[in-house]
């Protein structure tokens, strides 16, 4: 498959990902902290502790480094007048394709992570669900916003 006129995330998604993944290392610190508690008070097998430390520590190098980078050099999307197109995962690879004329509407959303590094997540709605490209500018939302619109006008005026 040609990657003609696709776009990819913005490059700061990278950084914005790796923040995610400290938060996620975080979370699995207070767990562990958790079970090291309860393994005290109830007598709880040592084992438990050992297995979640382990696999904490083997998820380090993957929160940090490897998702992050695989997530940008794999994500891509591509709007033209009749469609959307994203292309995802990389394990398992996801090929999307959302009809113009089924896009009931778009939102830009942005949580305090992407607000630091100024980029959105875009959300596109249709009837069967969502579908979000992470990772933009806030140029780039507002001309992938402007492109649908005018899209969707377009097939509206061909009705």
């Amino acid at each position: 498959m040609s990657n003609t006129g696709f776009r990819r995330l913005n490059e700061k998604s990278i950084h914005a990902k790796m923040i995610e993944g400290i938060l996620s290392l975080c979370a699995y610190a207070i767990i562990i902290l958790v079970l090291f508690y309860c393994t005290s008070k109830w007598e709880w097998p040592k084992w438990i502790i050992g297995v979640t430390v382990c696999l904490s520590l083997l998820s380090i190098p993957f929160h940090l480094y490897f998702l992050p980078k695989w997530e940008y050099r794999i994500w891509r999307y591509r709007i033209s007048e009749t469609s959307i197109e994203i292309i995802k995962g990389f394990l398992f690879k996801r090929k999307i394709l959302i009809p113009m004329v089924k896009v009931q509407h778009v939102d830009a959303k942005q949580g305090p992570i992407l607000k630091k590094y100024r980029l959105y997540t875009i959300v596109l709605s249709t009837a069967a669900g969502s579908h979000e490209i992470p990772g933009v500018s806030e140029e780039t939302a507002d001309e992938i916003r402007g492109e649908i619109e005018m899209y969707a006008r377009l097939d509206d005026e061909q009705v």
